[in-house]
């Protein structure tokens, strides 16, 4: 397309498909485009602003895309606490029935579904974290890369302010499964209590 005849719509249209297959574009290719836009932008105002507003559109779409995974993730979250929920009803259910003959929780059966209820392997559940020693945290931390690599080549002890005063506010997780080991071996850890004998509801 000569410069010339790159009209506002075709350039918008052109730089669109440009970014929609930008992983496929050839670069001579790609340097034909760029000389057209070039000359279509540099030809008048008019189309400056036009590139203008589509470059607020796309900002604008962005935006809007960011909103939208918000709202989906909070509905993903909604959908996981009603189905938590309506998951606990149903065990209490079977529960409240009893067991069979052999000891078994007995099975809803239905047309199409079948709901049952297993075991689930024992589980922790944080009380209050701040009580959780620190041998079942762990810490991560940042700091420059310049300075990681002196604390790595030198590990000089001079090198701690230096260190503390770079490093963020350490965040702090807690070791699940260190604490579950523990506990399961009769190691009282404070803040946790290890959830046993749950039920998990199984849908065929």
């Amino acid at each position: 397309m000569a410069a010339q005849a790159l009209t506002l719509y075709e350039a918008e249209e052109n730089l669109l498909a440009l970014a929609q297959c930008a992983d496929t574009v050839a670069p001579e290719q790609e340097a034909q485009f760029l000389a057209d836009f070039g000359a279509a932008l540099l030809a008048a105002a008019e189309k400056r602003d036009r590139v203008a507003q589509f470059l607020a559109h796309l900002e604008m779409q962005q935006e809007f895309a960011a909103q939208e995974i918000r709202r989906l993730q909070e509905r993903k979250m909604w959908y996981a606490k009603v189905q938590q929920h309506l998951e606990t009803y149903v065990i209490h259910v079977i529960e409240e029935i009893g067991l069979d003959a052999k000891g078994r929780y007995r099975k809803l059966e239905g047309n199409t579904s079948t709901l049952s209820v297993r075991s689930c392997p024992d589980s922790v559940q944080i009380l209050d974290e701040f009580t959780v020693p620190a041998d079942y945290k762990i810490a991560t931390v940042a700091l420059p890369a310049k300075l990681w690599e002196e604390v790595i080549d030198s590990l000089d002890i001079d090198l701690d302010s230096k260190v503390l005063a770079a490093v963020e506010m350490p965040k702090l997780a807690i070791s699940k499964s260190a604490v579950r080991k523990a506990m399961g071996s009769g190691v009282a850890v404070a803040g946790c209590e290890l959830l046993k004998n749950r039920l998990s509801l199984v849908r065929k």
